[in-house]
């Protein structure tokens, strides 16, 4: 469910919001290294690489460990799951 709330969150941020959310650049008025980030990683989710690329050449990098950090915390949680049962509206543990 995360992972579909934060595509769209990529999507309405990068339509609706015309000015930059970096404190860096806000404070310094230069780039910093993830700007263009939320951009690069919507142009993925849109299949288009080079406009990607052209925002972020970094999102190689971090769109992959995104989609790893995610299956494992799916994983955690659906362990943890299975140690717990319910009845009659509480949640028990199971020893």
């Amino acid at each position: 469910m995360l992972p579909l709330l934060f595509c769209f969150a990529v999507k309405f941020s990068v339509t609706h919001i015309q000015s930059s959310i970096c404190i860096f650049k806000f404070i310094t008025g230069h780039d910093c290294i993830g700007c263009g980030m939320t951009r690069a990683l919507n142009e993925i989710l849109n299949l288009n690489f080079a406009s990607a690329y052209a925002y972020n050449p970094r999102v190689f990098i971090v769109a992959p460990l995104l989609v790893v950090a995610w299956v494992q915390t799916l994983n955690i949680a659906l362990k943890e799951n299975k140690k717990y049962h319910y009845k009659s509206g509480y949640v028990e543990r199971e020893e």
